[in-house]
């Protein structure tokens, strides 16, 4: 059966990489899956269903970042931003297999980064109102791929979509946000020592009381992603070229992202280790009814237990992006990035720690219209961006998220079924046990094949 070949091959030529990866792992041993061949892999390329047939996927939440600092002491809360799912096959005959899939509740940050946390109207009373942006409630991966011989192929669908209720029950027309999108992929065996992986997609991204058609061309994103597995046998690994090229628009908001890149990998005993450094162009443009508000919510409309600073839309029903100049943001640097696990002490627990940094050269300049841009270096504090400028930025340092500088955790696998795995709260091993509170653990995800 040459379908059933293809996934022993790949599993073989490529091993350890070929894993169950989680973002826990990802998020635990560079940050980034772009140079590891990874189950996480599939929502970059969907023909890589194929390769992990039957498996269950989930992930019980995150626990970092802003939102679990501003947890009361000695208050409970569970972890924000659950989901699960399944991948599974059937093998038809004639070397064909086919694949389908499915996962409930995943937030894709790359297509939801662009919601405003408010969306701003008019109001006969007070002149305008906010609305905190709903939640996406559908948040659904659909997939569906197939092998024929060396050659897999998949398409996904992902939809996340909210409209006509604000986040605290109140039921309000402006209240709307929806993303969608649709790519499809190709994973090609040459030979036994190179991979070819390519895919590309579309996605429509939207929010508002203004109600755009299905397929407005101003609000269509592109985006093409490819990389290449070459095996050297000298190193027990692989060179791994990547591109990316993302070209996104939403409501008042676009973003040009190319990135171009090269990574290594390497096994050891009991353990992998990898190495990558992207280069990156990216350049983003905001209208002048996208801005930072550090007051808060004109009306409690808003559902905030807090008000405070935030993004704004103000739509005006002209396109999305208002009458004025747009402000631009600018950059051009590179990410240097690695990850290392290895086993201890046992088979069925393992070690990982990684990193990576950011350098680039920004360019800023001005709207004419608006002194708080959303891409104003300075507008989360208060500070009016009232100039143009260039200057160097950096990733976060030690913010908990997966954007910051390093991570480590660790994992347990058994019997080759089921595999837990945990990032670690990165100021864990500097906390006063005495003190009480904190948290331990920042992710944790699981896999189970069968």
């Amino acid at each position: 059966m040459r379908a059933l070949r293809f996934v022993i091959v790949l599993v073989a030529v490529f091993g350890s990489m070929a894993a169950f990866a989680t973002d826990a792992r990802v998020e635990s041993m560079g940050k980034s899956a772009r140079f590891i061949m990874d189950d996480m892999s599939i929502f970059d390329n969907p023909a890589n269903i194929n390769l992990y047939p039957n498996f269950l996927i989930g992930e019980l939440g995150v626990y970092n970042g802003s939102r679990a600092d501003s947890i009361k002491s000695g208050q409970n809360h569970d972890p924000w931003d659950p989901w699960f799912g399944g991948l599974f096959s059937l093998d038809i005959g004639g070397g064909v297999a086919l694949s389908i899939g499915g996962v409930l509740g995943r937030k894709d940050e790359r297509l939801l980064k662009y919601f405003p946390d408010f969306i701003r109207v008019p109001d006969k009373t007070n002149g305008y109102q906010d609305h905190e942006t709903p939640i996406p409630v559908t948040n659904f991966d659909g997939f569906l791929g197939a092998s024929f011989g060396n050659t897999a192929t998949g398409l996904h669908i992902y939809v996340a979509h909210q409209g006509g209720i604000t986040n605290d029950g109140r039921i309000a027309k402006e209240a709307f946000a929806s993303a969608l999108q649709l790519d499809g992929g190709v994973n090609i065996e040459l030979s036994r020592d190179y991979q070819l992986e390519v895919a590309a997609g579309v996605a429509r991204i939207q929010y508002g009381p203004s109600n755009h058609a299905l397929f407005d061309s101003k609000l269509l994103s592109e985006f093409l992603n490819a990389r290449f597995f070459y095996r050297i046998n000298a190193i027990d690994g692989h060179l791994i070229p990547v591109v990316s090229v993302r070209n996104m628009h939403a409501p008042g908001r676009s973003e040009i992202d190319v990135n171009l890149g090269a990574g290594v990998d390497t096994k050891f005993e009991r353990g992998f280790f990898w190495l990558g450094l992207t280069g990156f162009y990216n350049i983003q443009k905001a209208g002048e009814n996208w801005f930072w508000d550090g007051i808060g919510p004109i009306d409690t409309a808003a559902s905030m237990d807090e008000p405070g600073r935030g993004t704004y839309f103000r739509d005006l029903d002209d396109g999305g992006w208002g009458p004025g100049a747009k402000a631009r943001l600018q950059q051009i640097g590179g990410i240097i990035s690695f990850g290392i696990e290895r086993n201890l002490w046992w088979d069925w627990f393992v070690m990982r720690v990684g990193g990576q940094k950011v350098i680039a050269y920004a360019s800023y300049k001005k709207s004419d219209d608006i002194e708080f841009s959303v891409l104003c270096p300075s507008a989360p504090n208060g500070i009016v961006c009232d100039k143009d400028g260039s200057y160097f930025v950096t990733n976060p340092v030690n913010d908990g998220t997966t954007d910051d500088n390093v991570g480590f955790g660790f994992g347990v696998n058994i019997e080759e079924k089921l595999k837990v795995d945990f990032a670690v709260s990165e100021d864990f091993p500097f906390r006063n046990p005495f003190q009480g509170g904190g948290r331990l653990i920042s992710k944790i995800s699981a896999t189970y094949s069968f």
